[in-house]
């Protein structure tokens, strides 16, 4: 399995939903805190107009979430992303794309020249990023924003190459399906969530290393 994940960047596989996703995630990797989480954070369709503009149902609802990569406003974001489906949303897809695709054509020296800064500061400082930070890739339309203008330049071409790219789409259709996601190389986003998929609970869990 680990071939597959550094091939691909992913890796798709079922667990016993009897065992509790602590116990699961404790055999695949070494579990990253994020210190304003719940260990296991339980996502759930959420209505834009009931939830805070920090976090994505916030800004989307129940429509399309962008590709990102998540927590991209922290200097260093964990690893790993692990979902897991306990409730399956029937037409709900997780969309995938190998930042590998979408970095191709754009010149190397313009990723060095372009700073990024969240959109809300961190530990009261506004600290500057870079999309390709060693083996690092982030991107995040919504909490990081350009801090000059060859970083202005980045954004438009990094949103042309993700609506020109071809991207997987994977269901988590069925309780106990997982998906592993190599957060530091693949964007991923939500379809929209219709009526008959408003049931739908997964379970996530970060990771700083996998031992798979």
């Amino acid at each position: 399995m680990g071939k597959e994940l550094r091939e691909k960047g992913y890796m798709s596989f079922s667990s016993d939903t009897a065992v509790s996703m602590i116990e699961v995630a404790q055999k695949i990797g070494k579990i990253f805190r994020v210190p304003t989480m719940p260990l296991v954070q339980t996502l759930t369709p959420r209505q834009k107009e009931n939830e805070l503009k920090n976090t994505y149902s916030g800004n989307f609802g129940l429509d399309d979430f962008p590709f990102h990569t998540d927590l991209a406003h922290w200097y260093v974001p964990p690893r790993y992303l692990f979902l897991r489906c306990i409730v399956p949303g029937p037409d709900v897809a997780t969309k995938l794309i190998d930042s590998r695709d979408i970095c191709g054509d754009i010149d190397a020296d313009i990723f060095s020249r372009s700073h990024f800064k969240p959109r809300k500061r961190l530990d009261k400082a506004a600290n500057l990023l870079k999309v390709k930070q060693g083996e690092i890739f982030r991107w995040d339309s919504i909490f990081i924003e350009p801090a000059n203008s060859n970083a202005e330049m980045l954004k438009l071409k990094i949103q042309d190459a993700i609506s020109n790219a071809k991207y997987i789409s994977l269901n988590l259709d069925r309780s106990g399906q997982c998906l592993l996601i190599d957060n530091w190389r693949i964007l991923h986003g939500r379809s929209a969530v219709s009526k008959k998929s408003m049931g739908r609970r997964i379970e996530r869990v970060y990771f700083d290393e996998v031992m798979i």
